[in-house]
């Protein structure tokens, strides 16, 4: 493939049959945009341009906010060879495309001739990238990028019905300009006993476990965890410090859609596009489990980690065995992020030595993340006999 390097490793079963059931049942992707503010990435990994970055695929959308800083090299990883496919095809996009044609060949904007602009680009996939998506070229004319089923699911349970009794106070909380005003209009016309009931009714563990089928909403969360209790709370945050219409999160899992042009996933900005583009050619794409991936390579060969929520996936012996070998990996400046959703991982519950967070840094994000469901655990290297978590 023209200036990407891919990988496709032997699959090992996974330990889970849920995992099984849910993502791998059958043919299509689990994500197809960010659910993150890779921001938060951004400013937690320091990247330098020398750096060599490891970082969960997922939608592919944090892979590529990371090549903003310029790194020497970007591993983008993950299990599911369909998300790769994706992110093969979003790098063939934006390689081809100026960002307006791109934002059309993605669904965020009409177009009549995604097929083909497909034509343009498929000669750049692998060719299991490329008899993937022929198969799916249906899902490629409809725009894919709402149609992951992550995105339908928030689109048919979750934003529809919140949108449905609250459009109107929607779209008076889009028209707020500062977030005083936004603060304001929250308490007095949405804070209500209606919306508390619809939360915690959508938040129930059952309703994700089946009509979602995504481990990291149930497989490694405590039964007493009030899942609505704690997006209420994260909910109020961030409609108390984060202006609902740049969010493109917000807006996407209320109206199903990004809105405009700030509310768009950071990869898409207009000022970060052209730089993503000119480092394209850093990204390698592994298709692998992350943990016999890192198990393979030599000791401090990478510099930074941003490994998503897999800690919501796995068992803890599981999660605490990848920590040793990302410690047994990092560089002596590197550093590592990751996103705790429902299930809280912490770097002292895990108790790895020689890696120390940087609760500065934590707090800042869990503050800031515009995501608003997510906390973070930030770490960097240090001697071992300096520091026991």
């Amino acid at each position: 493939m023209s200036g990407v390097d891919t990988m496709q490793r032997t699959q090992a079963p996974s330990v889970e049959d849920k995992l099984k059931e849910s993502i791998y049942q059958d043919e299509w992707l689990l994500y197809t945009t960010s659910d993150e503010d890779s921001d938060s990435e951004i400013r937690a990994l320091d990247i330098q341009r020398d750096d060599v970055v490891l970082s969960v695929t997922g939608s592919g959308c944090r892979s590529l906010a990371l090549l903003i800083k310029e790194p020497n090299k970007l591993i983008s990883i993950d299990a599911n060879p369909y998300q790769n496919f994706l992110l093969e095809l979003k790098i063939a996009a934006i390689r081809h495309f100026k960002r307006e044609d791109c934002l059309a060949f993605f669904g965020i904007t009409e177009s009549e001739n995604r097929k083909e602009m497909f034509q343009q680009l498929k000669e750049d996939l692998s060719e299991q990238a490329q008899t993937f998506w022929v198969r799916h070229i249906e899902k490629i004319d409809t725009g894919f990028i709402y149609l992951g089923k992550h995105e339908m699911f928030y689109k048919k349970y979750m934003g529809s019905f919140l949108f449905r009794f609250r459009r109107k106070q929607f779209k008076e909380l889009l028209e707020c300009e500062t977030i005083e005003q936004q603060r304001d209009y929250y308490d007095k016309n949405w804070n209500n006993f209606l919306w508390k009931r619809a939360v915690k009714l959508l938040s129930q563990r059952v309703f994700f476990e089946k009509f979602l089928g995504d481990p990291s909403y149930f497989n490694q969360v405590k039964k007493d965890f009030s899942i609505g209790d704690y997006l209420l709370s994260r909910f109020e945050h961030t409609f108390k410090h984060h202006l609902v219409k740049d969010n493109h999160f917000l807006t996407f899992l209320f109206c199903g859609q990004y809105l405009n042009e700030k509310g768009l996933p950071v990869y898409l900005l207009e000022e970060n596009y052209d730089i993503i583009k000119h480092n394209l050619h850093r990204v390698e794409i592994v298709t692998d489990r992350i943990d016999p991936y890192l198990a393979s390579l030599p000791a401090q060969s990478i510099d930074k980690y941003s490994l998503s929520d897999i800690s919501g996936w796995i068992p803890l012996e599981e999660f605490r065995s990848i920590l040793e070998d990302v410690k047994r990996t990092m560089s002596k400046s590197g550093r590592l992020c990751y996103r705790n959703f429902l299930a809280k991982r912490t770097l002292s519950e895990v108790g790895i030595a020689g890696l120390r967070q940087d609760r500065a840094m934590m707090n800042e994000l869990d503050a800031a993340d515009r995501a608003f469901a997510f906390s973070f655990e930030v770490a960097q290297k240090e001697d071992t006999h300096e520091s026991v978590l």
